[in-house]
Formats: C-alpha cells, structure tokens, sequence
C-alpha cells in the first residue's frame, strides 16, 4: 500500500474522535476503514474511534408523518454524548435526513441550519474540535422509480421520497462548506461520492449504490480516504488489501468486531430516542472485552510490519 503523507501530518499522538450522526454513521464501515488503517499503519499511536451514530437521526429535530416512529435528534443527547464520551474530535455528519425527503422549504432549513451550529458550539464548549461533515449524495437512480414523487405533493418521506431530493440535500451540503470558520473542518464528502458514483455509471449504466440513501461499501471507502486526507493529511494511492478483501483480512475482521462491540455499548450507555436497541453489553464490560480484541490487533499488525522488513 503506497501513501503520501502531508507535511503537517497529524499523527503527533493519541485522540479520541467520536462520531455523531444518522444511519450512514451508524452503518460505520468507513470508521472501520479509518480503524484498520491506522491499527496497521501506526498500531503505537492510541487513537480511539466511538462510533456514536443512531439510525434515523437528525440535526434538525424534524420528521415526516409516514415515518415509524419520531426521528430521534442529536439534541436529546448530545450533551451526554459529549461528556461521557470526552471526546478530542468531534465529526458530526447530517443532512440526509433532515430536508425529511421534501422538495425544499426554508423552515426545513433554518432547523437544521440552527442544529448544526448548537452542535458545533456545544461541542466547542466542551473543549473538542468540532469536524462536519457533509451528506453524501441522493441516488434517485438506485430507487425504484414507481417510490420518487414529483414537486406539489402532500407528504413525502424516505420510502416516497421526492425526485429531486439530490437538489436538496446539495444545498444542505452547501451550506455546510460555508463553515469552515466556524466549525474546525468541514470535510466535503457530497462530491467525491457523486464523482465516484458518476465514475461507476460510464463503465457501468446500471450501477447502483444500494438504496440512494445509504453509500455502498465502496462509497464507505471514499468517505474514509476523503477524512484521511482532510484530517490526517494522507493520501493513499490504492485501495488497502483489508478494503479490496475484507473477508480474508484477519486484522479488518477483528477492528470490526471490536468497532460493533464498543459502538453498541456506547450508544446505549448514552442512551438515544430510537426506538431499536442494540443488544449491547455494560459499557465497562465492553471495554474491557475490547482491550483483549486490542492486544490480538496488535500482534497481527507487529507480525505484519515485521515482515515488511
């Protein structure tokens, strides 16, 4: 695997880095990704990922009436969140969700406009680096055509989503790149998804990105290596073994475990508003499974550098 690092690389010691969002977070391949690279490249520096994503969930404290149940907000638990989880880094990722698959209404707007900067402040406050990231793209070509709905109708939501949602969740995006002097990054993934996805469809018109919500695996890659290069200042030329072959990857398999592991623990000794609990062990019990996950993560990664010598 080649990389090329920055200049100012900013792997100078350990961090804790949490990561609130909806169910593209909550998915969290891509913090995966992130784990496995640096538990091979750098297994010494204690860099600790809490993957505190909940399915559903929004900034702007909005739902649509079809959905199940209220969409849980980030504000009914943020500031627990925040001081259980002390984090270093924050990186907050919303937006799909929060236009509540509706053409675009300014009131819509203004809610997540206002959850987004109270998150950024309460997350300042707390004396952690607050990172936002965007929405990826909507992929209307990867729904069934008969669920899009033309502008002018009653109700939408996420299974009759508008066709032009794309529209919406770009200006959200948008918006988002406006604050980079107000959050501490704001890392763009909406274009390198859309790109990777436009890139897909020359070789292959029939390609789809699962559900035109939710990023495929490979998209769950180009959120990783976009977030390794804007927050750690490393490019990487190709893609690592563990993402071209994560079955056969024995130090990947056992970052996954451990990331499902504390991932659940964590977001239900938060606690959330959503409505499916994970099945989750006592955070402490967790923890301490995890270190022993750690030490065997440890050993493949020592055995692999050193037969890279």
């Amino acid at each position: 695997m080649t990389q090329i690092e920055g200049e100012e690389s900013r792997l100078t010691g350990g961090k804790r880095i949490v990561f609130l969002g909806d169910s593209i977070t909550d998915e969290g391949t891509f913090i995966a990704y992130l784990d496995a690279y640096f538990g091979q490249q750098t297994p010494d520096i204690p860099l600790t990922f809490i993957n505190l994503g909940v399915s559903s969930e929004t900034a702007s404290g909005l739902t649509e009436a079809d959905h199940p149940f209220p969409r849980p907000c980030i504000h009914d638990r943020l500031a627990r969140a925040l001081q259980e989880s002390k984090p270093d880094w924050v990186v907050v990722g919303y937006g799909m969700n929060d236009g509540i698959y509706s053409p675009f209404a300014i009131e819509r707007f203004q809610a997540y406009q206002n959850g987004i900067l109270t998150a950024i402040r309460m997350i300042h406050q707390s004396g952690a680096k607050a990172i936002v990231m965007t929405p990826p793209p909507f992929d209307p070509e990867s729904m069934n055509a008969n669920v899009l709905l033309p502008d002018g109708q009653k109700d939408y939501s996420y299974k009759e989503p508008y066709a032009g949602y794309n529209d919406v969740v770009k200006y959200y995006a948008n918006w988002l790149l406006t604050l980079d002097s107000t959050a501490d990054e704001v890392v763009n993934i909406y274009d390198p998804l859309l790109q990777h996805r436009e890139q897909e469809r020359e070789m292959n018109p029939g390609y789809r990105s699962v559900d035109g919500i939710h990023p495929n695996s490979d998209g769950h890659w180009v959120m990783a290596k976009t977030l390794l290069s804007r927050l750690f200042h490393i490019t990487l030329e190709q893609k690592p073994d563990f993402v071209e072959l994560p079955d056969k990857s024995q130090l990947f398999q056992l970052i996954l475990q451990r990331q499902q592991l504390l991932g659940s623990a964590w977001k239900e000794h938060v606690g959330h508003t959503n409505p499916s609990k994970k099945d989750a062990l006592p955070l402490e019990l967790a923890l301490k499974r995890g270190e022993e996950i750690t030490k065997q993560i440890r050993m493949i990664a020592a055995k692999s550098q050193f037969n890279q010598t």
